[in-house]
């Protein structure tokens, strides 16, 4: 699967690191710039003008959670889209993430398919 990218960076942040890169060497893997992020205070401190597509953020870490963070950082920059992932899903949170503003939410591990997709979709490229 390959994917034309533009200028678009997704920020994956995300307090396990090898699911923090694993994410990320994927989305490289097809041609997004990514930058990773190890809490939602890191990546908070970091932000800065550049253009950001997508913010991937797990659900529950530690200090921060992914709620949090996208709370945060759509009063900073409303035009901002985020995923949630999580290994520990509850039956009710597909439909709180989606109700915190996410465009996105997927169990780990995640489905490498169905996950590009939809950050394609996001994004604003198309797989070939």
């Amino acid at each position: 699967m390959t994917l034309h990218s533009r200028s678009a960076v997704i920020a994956v942040v995300d307090d396990d690191e090898s699911v923090r890169l694993a994410i990320a060497s994927l989305l490289r893997s097809c041609g997004w710039s990514v930058s990773t992020y190890a809490s939602g205070g890191e990546f908070l401190e970091d932000l800065d003008e550049r253009e950001l597509s997508l913010v991937i953020a797990d659900v529950q870490m530690p200090e921060m959670d992914g709620f949090t963070l996208v709370r945060k950082l759509t009063e900073q920059r409303s035009d901002i889209r985020a995923i949630f992932v999580t290994a520990h899903a509850t039956p009710d949170m597909a439909e709180k993430t989606l109700a915190n503003g996410a465009v996105g939410f997927f169990t780990k591990p995640l489905d490498d398919v169905l996950f590009l997709l939809r950050v394609a979709e996001i994004a604003g490229h198309v797989p070939h």
